[in-house]
């Protein structure tokens, strides 16, 4: 009887321990930060969330990166096979970076980031169907959902459904602007 007893007593304290080490793996972790450092060995810093279609940009070191996020009963999961990383460098200022693809089976995303010190206002995006938005820029970075035009695009022609895009500071002025290469 002791010996169930002391069975018992070490299965039950190897499923605390269990449940404790993989508690916010399988149930989510209380923050969207802690969430995403939890796919991380190095400090990251989330510069952008976009919380209506659950994406989220963030900065390691020098590489953005952009992944989807659940958020279920108040806890977040990202799941790193929707991360995707990208960095930028430029000789003639500072260097601009823009992805655009499909994100979360909720449609194509576009994204991008200026890496300069000069605050950004906005982002001014030119579709080549001739459609302009302007996006509030956030940490001289953008998330945005394409135009209903470009949904059905396939990933290969998304960089191709646009003509230009401008960053431009508090004062109107374009600090840079990026255009896909014919």
């Amino acid at each position: 009887m002791k010996k169930i007893i002391w069975i018992s007593t070490i299965l039950f304290v190897l499923l605390i321990v269990g449940l404790n080490l993989f508690w916010n793996r399988i149930f989510g972790y209380p923050t969207l930060d802690q969430a995403v450092q939890s796919n991380w060995k190095t400090p990251v810093k989330i510069v952008n969330v976009d919380q209506e279609n659950q994406l989220v940009l963030y900065l390691d070191e020098t590489q953005y990166v952009f992944a989807a996020y659940e958020q279920k009963r108040g806890r977040f999961h990202v799941n790193a096979d929707t991360e995707s990383g990208w960095t930028a460098s430029s000789d003639l200022g500072p260097a601009f970076l823009v992805v655009a693809a499909p994100k979360n089976n909720s449609g194509n995303f576009m994204w991008g980031a200026l890496y300069s010190d000069i605050s950004i206002a906005k982002f001014q995006i030119e579709y080549i169907n001739g459609e302009t938005h302007a996006v509030e820029a956030i940490n001289n970075t953008f998330i945005v959902r394409m135009p209903v035009a470009f949904q059905n695009e396939s990933q290969l022609s998304l960089m191709e459904t646009f003509d230009n895009i401008h960053a431009i500071d508090a004062n109107h002025q374009v600090i840079q602007s990026w255009k896909p290469e014919s």
